[in-house]
């Protein structure tokens, strides 16, 4: 699948529902079947997470994805590749590229 380089503001928030926290992150790329986004926080692989991504034009798109991995980044953000719970089409996703 391809993937796209993407530079987008969002933000996250663990789909729990307890909890009330949400976390500002910076969408990196995006494909048909997930997301990878940075962020301050180490979402742990598993946990599901719904990310609200700014569109340019105001429009705000909410993506239910799962994590898949967190890496630690030399600045002490964390980078964070998940998958989508259902691919997204290519109509939705020409919304972003």
């Amino acid at each position: 699948m391809p993937c796209h380089a993407i530079t987008l503001e969002a933000t996250s928030y663990p789909m729990e529902p307890n909890e009330t926290l949400s976390w500002g992150a910076m969408v990196n790329d995006i494909s048909p079947g997930g997301v990878s986004v940075t962020l301050c926080y180490p979402f742990r692989a598993g946990t599901y997470l719904a990310i609200d991504l700014q569109h340019p034009n105001g429009m705000v798109h909410t993506l239910m994805v799962r994590v898949v991995y967190a890496q630690d980044q030399i600045d002490g953000m964390w980078r964070l590749g998940c998958e989508f719970l259902k691919p997204m089409t290519q109509i939705d996703l020409e919304l972003f590229v």
